[in-house]
């Protein structure tokens, strides 16, 4: 048992985490030492323009050239040659076995697809077996290696969607979190140049963006675990009918019915919809928002200008013609700022991009 337990660790550290099978090709980010296949890592980087992470912690990777890893891969086809003299070894002792009816000594040479098992020729002309669906072993053999060759070619292209969905899924988080970085930068440069008034509403700004980036990472991990989920129920069917098929008919040949029942009740593969239209909404509420301030904070540049014009001439200007652009507390003399109809429009603009907080 212990040595089973090893030898499954083994396979496991041998095992890509992208494509979930034994390392082909494999090479090493040296950022974080994480092993993949070539073509997985190629397939999860995408285009050569976009910033590259680790599929498999998140880091960030400053250059794509990760290195072959040559021992990596000599390990993996010692290992695959010695799970393969496993198997065959395992098959042959059951080959071994069983050979004859164990009720009436005759070699099993027929497959009763009624009963989904192997019988002799006297088996066959029983009454149990009279009136079944009776074939030779190897034509059976042969019949079910067809049928489930052809569903490995849908499980492997149902392994593929899931895969370029995954990558797509990916690429598609990546440049939504670009656009939201890109707004933020548009907004603090904007937001800096206000007053404390402005500030708190860039606190504000701030916090909504992080809360999308959050809703982003949230609704990609439910997406990336349901497809992982699929991807892992699809590798144990897909391993399971492979080492089928290289099986002897006695072997092949058992429990053959609950494998098939496995694959007719396994749920169909759908596209994922990925990122909510609500989500997209708010990062364009965004856009529109960096769009208006900088309308905006021209108009408040201009107001500022003409008070401190007046600022320089306070003979010439008396007090109630001073138009303050800021909200004062008058409560002592009772005095009620005066605004000009271009401050007030541009006041109203940022109250109506703020909200209440304003």
């Amino acid at each position: 048992m212990a040595a089973a337990g090893a030898a499954q660790e083994l396979c496991e550290e041998l095992t890509c985490s992208v494509c979930l099978d034994y390392f082909t090709d494999p090479v090493t980010i040296a950022e974080c030492g994480h092993n993949f296949c070539q073509a997985c890592l190629t397939l999860s980087w995408g285009e050569s323009g976009a910033e590259a992470f680790c599929p498999q912690c998140r880091g960030i990777v400053q250059q794509r050239n990760p290195k072959p890893n040559r021992q990596l891969a000599n390990v993996v086809e010692i290992v695959k040659k010695l799970r393969l003299q496993e198997r065959r070894v395992e098959a042959k002792a059951v080959e071994g076995k069983g050979r004859t009816c164990e009720k009436h000594e005759e070699p099993l040479k027929l497959f009763c697809k009624d009963d989904q098992g192997l019988i002799c020729v006297v088996c066959d002309r029983s009454k149990e077996h009279r009136n079944h669906d009776v074939t030779p072993v190897e034509e059976a053999r042969q019949e079910y290696k067809d049928k489930f060759c052809d569903l490995l070619e849908v499980l492997r292209q149902e392994r593929t969607d899931i895969l370029a969905h995954k990558v797509n899924l990916e690429e598609e988080s990546l440049a939504l979190l670009e656009q939201t970085k890109s707004e933020r930068q548009k907004a603090m440069a904007e937001l800096r140049k206000l007053n404390e008034f402005l500030e708190e509403q860039e606190k504000l700004l701030l916090a909504q963006m992080e809360e999308v980036d959050k809703e982003i990472a949230r609704e990609r991990d439910e997406h990336l675990a349901r497809l992982s989920k699929e991807l892992s129920s699809l590798e144990n069917l897909i391993q399971e009918m492979e080492e089928k098929i290289q099986l002897p008919a006695s072997e092949l040949l058992q429990d053959v019915k609950s494998t098939l029942q496995r694959y007719e009740e396994k749920e169909e593969f759908e596209s994922p919809v990925t990122f909510s239209s609500e989500l997209t909404r708010r990062i364009q509420s965004f856009t529109n928002i960096n769009c208006s301030l900088e309308n905006d904070l021209e108009q408040l540049k201009d107001a500022l200008a003409h008070h401190l014009q007046l600022q320089k001439e306070p003979t010439k200007v008396p007090l109630q013609a001073v138009h303050y652009p800021v909200r004062l507390k008058t409560k002592k003399r009772g005095f009620t700022p005066r605004y000009s109809d271009k401050q007030r429009t541009v006041f109203n603009t940022f109250q109506a991009l703020m909200g209440d907080n304003y």
